[in-house]
Parts: structure tokens; sequence; C-alpha cells
């Protein structure tokens, strides 16, 4: 009943009428975590935890081609309430929950994706905070947070908090964390203010980690030191997330890219364009790039139209990369935009790998690319 109602709504939806929905069970997925708060979910417990045999009889009254479309492309979702994105953030974390949070049969698919062990043994407790208030906001946050529970769980790798109150992202807080993980943040230094950014700056430069995934680069116009930290300033998209798009390596022997045993891949997922000069090899390893010599990524119907032509303005494309800043470490992705890469096991690997690098535990190289000798590459296979 609640997709149906949700379906046709076309006018703004108060906080209450989606709580109410949401408390009598018609909408599937996580509930928000209250503003001003942290909710831990650590390796042996989680105020989201998975259902194991709901999910079994939901997934097991599908037949594999249905299964596999739902797989392929998550579960279908009517129209969410109008002009949703510009609403206050706690009707539009409700909607981001509520309306757009995993359903059982997604959360399936992400426990039976993440890694079962971590890629290395952690060198002592680790605990990651993960930050999801944004400004315009991404419809994957949601599952993406259930996704790192899952993997905290699975892994034993670390401990992991989530909040979307920027008043905890102050040096007072973050010091008791050994990263932060930044999902789908778009312009998160403006929602941190100047304490936060300050605080962040801190964080990373005094030795702690920073992860930031798909639309964390979408920030920092104007923050110069914010922008050095990422390095990478969102443009456009032209690699729209409809797409299947191919993906090379560049050093497949690198820890992180052996990770996913060191092979390119495809891959239906939103893929950045970033603003000229805001990314430097020079500053960054650069571990997975798009595969330019694949004709897909320049003459594909799901590439924006309006942006076909910036297919060939550059002959590379960076999409996950890894620096020093300060004493700390930075683990950046643009992969992430879609539900479906959630429950991918080679993405969820490859978060992983980065997340214990920037946590400190898994010991990699990140020498700047240009600094390099040689760059092997390992392009997508040819069939996809």
């Amino acid at each position: 009943m609640a997709s149906a109602i949700f379906g046709s709504l076309t006018f703004r939806l108060s906080t209450v009428a989606i709580s109410f929905l949401i408390s009598i069970g018609d909408v599937s997925g996580a509930n928000p975590v209250a503003s001003g708060t942290e909710s831990k979910a650590n390796t042996h417990s989680s105020s989201q935890g998975v259902k194991h045999s709901v999910n079994s009889e939901l997934v097991s009254d599908l037949d594999t081609a249905a299964l596999d479309k739902l797989r392929a492309e998550g579960t279908p979702r009517g129209r969410a309430p109008s002009g949703w994105p510009a609403f206050n953030w706690p009707e539009k974390r409700d909607v981001l929950f509520g309306f757009y949070g995993p359903s059982e049969q997604e959360k399936q698919f992400i426990v039976e994706a993440v890694p079962q062990s971590p890629i290395v043994k952690p060198e002592h407790k680790r605990k990651l905070l993960v930050f999801y208030r944004c400004q315009y906001p991404h419809a994957s946050i949601a599952t993406a947070n259930f996704a790192y529970q899952q993997l905290a769980k699975a892994t034993d790798a670390f401990d992991i908090m989530l909040t979307d109150d920027p008043a905890l992202i102050r040096t007072s807080n973050l010091s008791q964390y050994d990263a932060l993980l930044l999902n789908n943040t778009t312009d998160f230094d403006v929602t941190v203010g100047a304490d936060g950014r300050a605080a962040i700056l801190n964080f990373v430069r005094s030795g702690k980690g920073l992860i930031g995934i798909h639309a964390a680069a979408d920030s920092c116009k104007g923050w110069r030191d914010g922008a050095r930290l990422i390095n990478g300033i969102f443009s456009c998209h032209p690699w729209l997330p409809t797409g299947t798009w191919a993906f090379q390596l560049q050093s497949p022997e690198h820890p992180i890219n052996q990770a996913i045993e060191g092979k390119g891949f495809w891959l239906r997922d939103e893929v950045y364009a970033y603003r000229d000069g805001s990314h430097s090899p020079d500053q960054s390893r650069e571990l997975v790039s798009l595969d330019l010599t694949k004709s897909e990524n320049h003459d594909s119907p799901s590439l924006r139209e309006s942006l076909r032509d910036r297919t060939n303005a550059k002959p590379h494309r960076p999409v996950a990369w890894i620096h020093r800043f300060g004493e700390g470490r930075v683990f950046y992705s643009n992969l992430g935009h879609n539900n479906t890469t959630y429950w991918h096991p080679m993405v969820l690997t490859h978060y992983l790998a980065g997340i214990q690098y920037a946590l400190g535990d898994l010991h990699a190289d990140d020498t700047a690319t240009t600094e390099l000798a040689i760059v092997n590459t390992s392009p997508a296979p040819i069939d996809h």
C-alpha cells in the first residue's frame, strides 16, 4: 500500500507522515538515525541488523530470472515525493531511509556479497565514523550505510558508528576514531561549517584516515584545502548511472587492486568528470580509471547526450586513488551512485581494501602516479 501512496504523491510529505508509514511497516529499509546522535553498529550487533529468515523467505519466492533482474536493477520504487531533494534535512533523511532505504531482498544481497574476512588482520581494534548528511541527496545513502555496517560485522576489521550530526565533526569527538568515511556527502564542507572543516583537516593531518565515496568529491568548490584533501572536484557526469562502463586498473599489482584480483572490470554506475586542475596525479596514486580503449565509454546510448563530446576530451579519467595528506591517509572512490553497487562483491572488497588502508592496517605504496617509472595497467575484459 505504501508504494502506491508514495507513487501518487505530488506534494511535499511531512516528517510525521513518512514516519507513520515507516512505523506501520509499509516502507521497507533502515530507519533513519535521529539527528544529533551516533548510531553504533559494531561487529557483534547492529541496530539495523538483517533478519535472515525473513530475507530468505522473500528471496525464495522469486524465480531465477526475477531474482537476477532484482539483483541487477534493484527493487522497483514509485515516484518519490515531488521536490524532495530541496527538503530540509530531517524530511530529506526520512525520504532517503523510508522511501529509498534497502528492501529486505536488497539487504540479503548485501549480506551475501560482503567479504567474510578482512584484507589484513587489524593491528588493533579500529573505529570508523560514517558521516552521511548532505546537501544534494543520493538515493543510495541508506543502502550504503547498511553495506558498511555489514562489512564491519562480517570482517571484524573495524567497529562502525553512523552519524548525520555536523556537531560531531569536531576535534573533541573525532579523536576517538581511526578514520572518517564521507558517504555521498555532497558539499560536506558547507554542512560541517568552519569548525568542522578545521577538525577534518587536523584529524587527517595528525595521522588518521579519510574515505570519500562518490559525491564526497562534489564538494569543496570554494575550500582549497578541502579540494586538496580529496584531490578532485566534480564537474559533470557524462557516464550516467544507467550505463555499464569499462574500468581499467592502474598498478594491478598494488595491494588494494590485488584485493579485487588485479583485473579490470565492467560496472553499472555513474562516473564523474572532474574540474580542470582539481585532480593531480602528482599527488595521488591512481588505482582505477575508465578504460577509454572500449568504445562503449564513448558511444553508449547511456551517455548524457549533451556531454558526449567530453568523453574524448581527455586521454585519462581517474576513478579511484589514494594519497598521503600530512601524516594521514586518504582513499577516494567514485563508485557508489547506484544502490546496486553496494551489493556487488568486487566493489565491497574494493571499499574494504581502501578503508583498511585509510585505517592504517593495509600498508600500501602511495607514491604519486607521476613518480613511478612504469605504470602497469589491466584493461576491462572485452566481453561483459
